[in-house]
């Protein structure tokens, strides 16, 4: 290969290369716009009572701009949606006990046989927050994909149980206290506006132990049941009358 033919091919080379960056550029700065539809974003407003996590409360819309914030504080995420949604801290009989309000709109969005039924969520979930200095293991954040506001957070805290219980405490008062048969820790429960937050520490088949919180925004979730009712009534009005789609 003469010295000419060789500048031309390295130049080739740097070209493609060039492209290629340029293409892997535009997909990661539009990824987020693509991923994230919300159908009807609701109105976002102030918050003056509820729970937070990361200024996340019950009047939050998911957006494109938020996503990325959180992926600066949190590290790399994964989305997905149309996922199933189950509401279930400990065991089934918990929340029948002691959240009767949660266990209805946990049955209302499962079929009664247990069979698989995705709703139209989107649902962010963070592997790597402690690589960013974050006492979290594990955090799943699930959202409407109708109204783009939240319905529920899972959080698994690195740090120990006493400390974020006492955070907590600090933040919104004293919680209520319920000891549990088979639970070696009692169960935590807050509620504030509405909102009721969970902790609890439980063992994984696995025999570790693993702390859990949850924030159930119950409001959304009660307006997420009515909007995919109304949207079932909807889909079964049309299949009654198919010719109406004709003319």
């Amino acid at each position: 290969m003469t010295p000419q033919q060789q500048r031309y091919l390295l130049m080739s080379l740097l070209a493609t290369g060039l492209l290629i960056i340029i293409i892997l550029t535009f997909i990661a700065l539009t990824r987020t716009q693509r991923d994230i539809q919300i159908a009807s974003p609701a109105e976002e407003t102030s918050s003056s009572s509820g729970f937070t996590f990361f200024d996340l409360h019950r009047t939050t819309v998911l957006n494109r701009d938020l996503r990325r914030n959180l992926s600066q504080t949190l590290g790399s995420d994964a989305i997905a949606h149309a996922t199933p949604i189950d509401l279930t801290i400990i065991d089934r009989g918990f929340l029948k006990t002691h959240l009767p309000v949660l266990d209805d709109i946990n049955q209302r969005l499962n079929p009664p046989l247990g069979e698989r039924r995705e709703h139209d969520t989107a649902r962010l979930t963070y592997h790597r927050a402690q690589t960013r200095q974050m006492p979290f293991r594990f955090i799943e954040l699930v959202f409407s994909n109708r109204t783009g506001r939240p319905l529920y957070f899972t959080i698994h805290p690195s740090v120990d149980f006493g400390d974020s219980i006492a955070t907590l405490t600090s933040k919104y008062g004293p919680p209520r206290i319920v000891e549990t048969a088979g639970q070696s820790e009692p169960v935590y429960i807050w509620k504030q506006g509405g909102d009721i937050l969970v902790a609890t520490v439980y063992r994984r088949r696995s025999g570790r132990l693993s702390q859990e919180m949850r924030i159930y925004f119950v409001d959304n979730l009660k307006q997420y049941l009515e909007n995919e009712a109304l949207k079932r009534q909807e889909e079964s009005a049309s299949n009654r009358n198919p010719g109406r789609r004709a003319f």
